[in-house]
């Protein structure tokens, strides 16, 4: 059975959604998306249903009485009477339609009301046939632009971001330890259970879970520990844990170092290795000594690149998975943030940081409550005063300043010197043609506020292709002027992606794994951004906040 936390998710997710299409006031709209953010930080075996039946789910901040309510009856009976209501308001084939990146409600209303267009199958036909050219408000550059977000979202069916496949991984992963192990004496040795595959390697978009399993001595099959295995796969499925869908291996024990090579390498490393025949290997450390090879990280297996530079000695010395000292790019309830000030300080302090950098969004982002000049004097007041109260870390103030559409930061001059930092992201004006896009991100990178270039791309994985740019310009530009380029560790983002890291190698770009935190959990996804760091071959002294509170306050003071 699904947990009350991932049933809650649901529905303010559902909710959400429907009250967009509606077009309900924006800030009812935006207490749905913070009460997902709320649940969503909780731990994995919080009742809400316990909270629901006392009545105590508005203790939990950001939950009102109307939110409590939708949680209520829906925890406890499993409907919604406020979820249906606004299923019955929304005209049918809309919600399926505006599944398309670049399709808002009113040009899908559009296309429904005057062709009739109801599914995304005859949505692809309609553009295909160039019906859509006939629409109003409608053209040659919009029709291909809705095909173009139709195939990114066919090519996305039956995947799942890292992030949520991870959490699926790790409770299938216990079923299947145990399952392997099940009715084997204490005493002895227990059998392996291994991730492997795209997995293992961290790729941000996963298709299915792969694992391997050890076989008992002497065995080279065993239909006892696969039935085992196979039920506890069915067990997590029933459970709700998994919904991808799983392959299972199995290895005998001499050979279990060579199978979890062979199945954790992408195609372009096990070519590199010269897709050497089988051999006995107990462990991965044994199958490279006899490749004559250092250990590559699972994570780096990916174009045979980390090969050909392990054998040239020249691998350089990765970001270790606790390598990050820490973190910029993180929000507030000053803007579109679930926690305060003083929750994040404290969040982090107990992560272990030696440091974090608050940038809530700037005036322009209203969609996100952006800060006007005022309330900057009274955020100032506060850092200081919550750096009063924790020395233990080095609180950071910086901004996450909009690049407007002609390149400039949102403030003047004299408001962006006050700040330690400044992140400059895109949220706005995404069609750009690529020359003009990537000038505006030129132009920002060469504002002598700018410290970050926040999410380069502006991709959501499985949600929103990047924006048109020349990735390689905006690289070489951001050298040269010595502002760092984020590695957005937000499972859907994981912006920039990891196969620019030749490029960022070359040219000495340098790199911060920011988590864009909008809650204290959202601190913890520093991981996956670690992950991209590893996968990219990015020298540890490349990452910015790999570095000591010292030797990042000498970089921010440079300008």
């Amino acid at each position: 059975m699904r947990s009350s936390k991932a049933r809650a998710l649901e529905i303010l997710a559902e909710v959400e959604n429907l009250m967009k299409l509606k077009g309900e006031n924006p800030f009812k709209v935006r207490a749905f998306e913070k009460a997902q953010t709320v649940v969503d930080g909780l731990a994995d075996d919080e009742d809400l249903e316990a909270r629901a039946r006392e009545g105590s789910l508005t203790e939990l901040p950001g939950i009102g009485k109307g939110i409590s309510e939708v949680l209520t009856e829906f925890l406890l009976h499993g409907t919604s009477q406020a979820r249906d209501e606004l299923r019955a308001a929304i005209p049918p084939g809309l919600m399926e339609l505006t599944r398309v990146p670049g399709l808002g409600p009113k040009k899908a209303q559009t296309v429904i009301d005057e062709l009739g267009v109801t599914t995304l199958g005859e949505l692809e036909y309609a553009c295909r046939e160039n019906r859509l050219l006939k629409l109003k408000g409608f053209g040659e550059k919009a029709q291909a632009k809705i095909l173009e977000g139709l195939l990114f979202l066919k090519a996305g069916e039956g995947q799942r971001r890292l992030g949520d496949a991870f959490a699926e991984a790790e409770a299938l992963f216990k079923r299947l330890y145990q399952a392997a192990n099940h009715g084997r004496h204490p005493a002895t040795e227990s059998l392996r259970v291994s991730e492997a595959g795209a997995l293992r390697r961290r790729l941000e978009v996963l298709s299915a879970l792969e694992f391997l399993v050890e076989l008992p001595p002497g065995q080279s099959a065993s239909a006892e520990v696969r039935q085992h295995c196979r039920r506890a796969i069915e067990q997590a499925r029933q459970a709700g844990e998994v919904t991808l869908p799983v392959e299972l291996h199995t290895a005998p024990r001499e050979r279990y170092g060579y199978e979890l090579a062979r199945l954790t390498a992408a195609p372009g490393h096990w070519q590199a290795l010269g897709a050497p025949a089988p051999f006995d290997a107990a462990d991965e450390d044994e199958f490279y000594v006899r490749l004559k090879l250092p250990v590559l990280p699972p994570e780096s297996r990916e174009t045979g690149d980390e090969v050909a530079l392990a054998r040239a000695g020249m691998l350089p010395e990765l970001l270790p998975w606790d390598g990050v000292q820490g973190v910029f790019h993180n929000h507030t309830t000053r803007s579109d943030g679930a926690n305060t000030l003083e929750e994040m300080v404290s969040a982090a302090e107990r992560l272990g940081y030696r440091y974090i950098g608050i940038s809530d969004h700037s005036q322009s982002a209203t969609y996100a409550q952006g800060l006007k000049v005022p309330d900057l004097l009274d955020q100032e007041r506060e850092i200081r005063e919550v750096q009063d109260r924790h020395p233990g870390i080095r609180v950071f103030w910086g901004i996450e300043s909009d690049i407007l559409q002609d390149g400039s930061l949102d403030y003047d001059e004299k408001v962006l010197k006050k700040f330690d930092f400044v992140v400059a992201s895109i949220h706005s004006r995404f069609q750009m043609d690529r020359d003009t896009m990537t000038d505006r991100i030129v132009q920002a990178i060469r504002n002598p506020a700018t410290r970050f270039l926040g999410h380069a791309t502006g991709r959501l994985l499985l949600g929103r292709p990047g924006y048109a740019c020349d990735m390689e310009r905006i690289i070489e530009e951001a050298a040269r002027h010595n502002v760092a380029i984020e590695i957005n560790a937000h499972p859907a983002r994981l912006d920039i992606d990891w196969r620019w890291g030749a490029q960022l190698r070359a040219c000495g770009t340098r790199v911060s794994i920011n988590p864009d935190a909008h809650d204290t959990a959202g601190l913890e996804d520093t991981r996956f951004g670690v992950a991209v760091a590893r996968k990219a071959l990015l020298p540890r002294a490349q990452v910015l906040n790999s570095g000591s509170v010292a030797e990042v306050e000498r970089w921010l003071e440079r300008r």
